[in-house]
């Protein structure tokens, strides 16, 4: 076995160097993972993963392990998002996500980070050995739900419209749970146009809006104006998006501590399939 020690950023990696290193590490994930170089790219925009904020363990030119970190802010961030950990079959065993983190750790920390997160699924072990061994710690318990959408009570007298430009400000004081981080206003503004996000009207009033990452038919978002809620206008937005994009869809990291909208995604017919930790470090 070939040993790494070889750890720096990823400035010099090409996309498609990235994206074939982590389709080998997660050749044999507990979900099934391929990604496109295209399909990377819009990931990279859409939770803001920095090269220069990522990790690579090379052997000479091959890069063997790797750490995706996004950034809150392009100027000074002070959290950074663990988007992606892989490390290919050929280089297990050495503990290299301790030993990557154990070295740039103390570089963030002079750079001005003040925290990282990360998801893992609660079943992988190992990964959760590896983060806890680094520092990590449990934060979050989130559900995930995918399947083709029931038709149940939707909504009369609300109008349904996609829109280029939602008001945000608004819309984002619908939400209970604070989103994960690729379910954040600011991920799903970088997504576009490749997410897209309809608003429900009663009235001239938004009273709820779903955002839904296209090709996957992923759902970024969805929310309800508290004042409207258990009239049928979550259920609609789920039904319009579901028809529009002609398929079952999926929706990750539904807190664990707000059960009602578990039972809503249920109801819609959206099963549950894994659960996650979030988990982060203080630095």
């Amino acid at each position: 076995m070939t040993f790494l020690h070889d750890f720096h950023d990823l400035r010099a990696a090409t996309t498609e160097v990235i994206s074939e290193t982590f389709n080998e590490a997660f050749s044999d994930y507990i979900v099934p993972l391929h990604l496109t170089p295209s399909i990377l790219e819009q990931k990279m925009k859409a939770e803001n993963l920095q090269r220069q904020w990522s990790i690579g363990a090379f052997n000479q030119d091959e890069l063997g392990a790797f750490i995706l970190h996004g950034t809150d802010s392009q100027v000074k961030p002070q959290v950074l998002y663990n988007g992606g950990t892989g490390v290919i079959p050929a280089y297990r065993g050495q503990h290299l996500i301790q030993k990557m983190y154990e070295q740039f750790i103390p570089v963030y920390k002079r750079q001005g980070i003040k925290k990282i997160l990360l998801e893992v699924i609660t079943s992988n072990l190992p990964a959760i050995k590896a983060y806890t061994n680094s520092g990590f710690s449990k934060v979050r318990h989130y559900h995930c739900y995918k399947g083709t959408v029931a038709t149940h009570k939707t909504a009369e007298n609300i109008s349904i419209e996609k829109t280029a430009d939602p008001d945000w400000q608004v819309l984002s004081t619908f939400m209970d749970q604070e989103p994960s981080w690729s379910n954040t206003i600011a991920s799903i503004t970088r997504e576009h146009p490749f997410t897209a996000t309809w608003q429900a009207t009663l009235d001239g009033q938004p009273v709820g809006f779903i955002s839904v990452h296209k090709e996957s038919r992923r759902i970024r978002n969805i929310a309800v104006h508290p004042g409207f809620r258990r009239q049928g206008i979550g259920s609609s937005l789920l039904q319009h998006a579901s028809g529009a994009l002609n398929g079952p869809m999926s929706i990750i990291n539904i807190d664990d501590k707000f059960p009602e909208i578990s039972r809503f995604l249920e109801q819609a017919g959206l099963g549950h399939y894994l659960s996650q930790y979030e988990m982060a470090i203080m630095l």
